[in-house]
């Protein structure tokens, strides 16, 4: 468990960020914004902001969270690591004879959780218009080319998740989400954390918000096309590598016990010594160097690291996703915050403006009520605005990068709808 900071985040500091949040949704950046903030002693403050696009959004609702899967799958993954029942260093294609083609180099759990295969991925809208199966989309993802030797360069990739955790199933004679359900959400008490929300949850499943003008207009056609939503087809393939719907109160918990060095409530789900190794960052050396050192990427296993631009600590770690989701925890400040939004493709910016303003709260690095100056210390970055809605009407295809300097979210379909899955 980390050293406690010598004052504790208070929740009137964190006016700000709410403030910040709640601007998103009126001014139509977001549908909606539920934001969460906790520490190792618990939830410092949590709450829902709505509108008219996602009525009856709250703090319970069940979102969809994209590539914040990846960690949760990763931290089983270890789990299995370090129990002896799986290993890092061993090729895939020991229980995948699927992957073992000409000129294919073999490729770890390591490889898939650091993202260095040297795969590609494949487009999962063609997938989704074709209403393939979880099968089919093994098949094709045990398909994909490889353009590079593993190891040897970052290369953002979801649907090597899902190759990884069959090899898994394989390997010890479980389906994966029963280790999943076994050994981390149940020990956890992640109640709400699933690949499928359906039947609804007592109508807390939340919308996404993933089309409008033309797009909306092929997702209604595809939906007529097919008697199904395109979301009820994406939560069909339960994707590894960012398939999980879950509350900001199930991703605190699960925050706040990476945060304790693997444990929470007296229950321990991963050893310090692994929280480490997952957390450590593997980008370096040249693997994950971009253009410029402002789009470096960096990245651990499962988990993306702090940028040259965030004002994480370089003990950070955390995940964002296409659906305009974060989770993030920074040992160094004692610090947790989930943003959920719904909003698939939101722009990064936005969410870096909420954590921005979480930082300067904080009474060990910002200025907020804590401090007895009431002045930003010297050569700290002032506190950012979201991007306005009418930013909203060009909306480029951003990468899922953020001032983290991590990615998340490619290889998920660039169009959309707004509907939560059928009950």
């Amino acid at each position: 468990m980390p050293d406690q900071p010598e004052a504790r985040l208070q929740r009137r500091a964190l006016d700000r960020a709410f403030e910040v949040a709640a601007a998103q949704v009126a001014d139509g950046t977001a549908p909606f914004v539920v934001l969460g903030v906790a520490d190792s002693r618990g939830v410092i403050r949590l709450e829902a902001v709505t509108s008219e696009r996602a009525p009856g959004v709250g703090t319970g609702s069940i979102c969809l969270l994209a590539s914040i899967t990846k960690p949760i799958v990763a931290t089983t993954v270890l789990q299995l690591v370090e129990a002896g029942r799986f290993a890092l260093d061993v090729p895939l294609g020991a229980w995948l004879p699927e992957l073992e083609r000409p000129g294919r180099l073999p490729f770890t759990a390591w490889h898939v959780l650091s993202h260095t295969t040297g795969m590609d991925d494949l487009d999962l809208e063609e997938l989704l218009d074709a209403r393939g199966p979880r099968e089919e989309l093994l098949r094709v993802a045990a398909g994909l080319g490889q353009d590079a030797a593993p190891g040897n360069r970052y290369h953002y990739t979801s649907f090597t998740f899902d190759l990884l955790v069959e090899a898994v199933g394989r390997a010890i004679g479980t389906p994966f989400e029963t280790l999943l359900a076994e050994g981390l959400l149940g020990p956890l008490g992640m109640t709400d954390t699933t690949f499928d929300p359906r039947p609804d949850r007592n109508g807390r499943t939340a919308p996404v918000a993933f089309a409008r003008g033309e797009d909306a207009r092929r997702a209604a056609a595809h939906e007529l096309e097919h008697g199904s939503s395109i979301t009820d087809a994406f939560t069909d393939l339960h994707l590894a590598g960012g398939g999980l719907w879950s509350t900001a109160a199930d991703l605190l918990r699960f925050g706040r016990a990476m945060l304790r060095g693997g444990e929470l409530d007296g229950v321990r789900v991963l050893s310090p010594a692994f929280v480490a190794l997952a957390t450590r960052e593997v980008t370096v050396n040249g693997i994950g160097a971009g253009p410029d050192r402002q789009r470096d990427d960096h990245y651990a296993l499962g988990w993306g690291k702090p940028g040259v631009a965030s004002p994480g600590s370089p003990s950070a770690f955390g995940h964002g996703g296409a659906s305009g989701t974060r989770l993030w925890i920074d040992p160094a400040y004692d610090l947790v915050y989930v943003y959920l939004s719904g909003d698939w493709g939101l722009p990064i910016q936005p969410i870096d403006a909420v954590a921005n303003a979480i930082y300067a709260a904080h009474p060990g690095i910002g200025w907020g009520p804590t401090r007895s100056t009431g002045r930003p210390p010297a050569g700290s970055p002032p506190p950012q605005t979201p991007t306005s809605g009418r930013a909203r009407a060009i909306r480029p295809r951003p990468s899922r990068r953020s001032s983290s300097g991590s990615t998340c979210g490619r290889g998920e379909p660039s169009w959309s709808w707004v509907r939560a899955p059928a009950s």
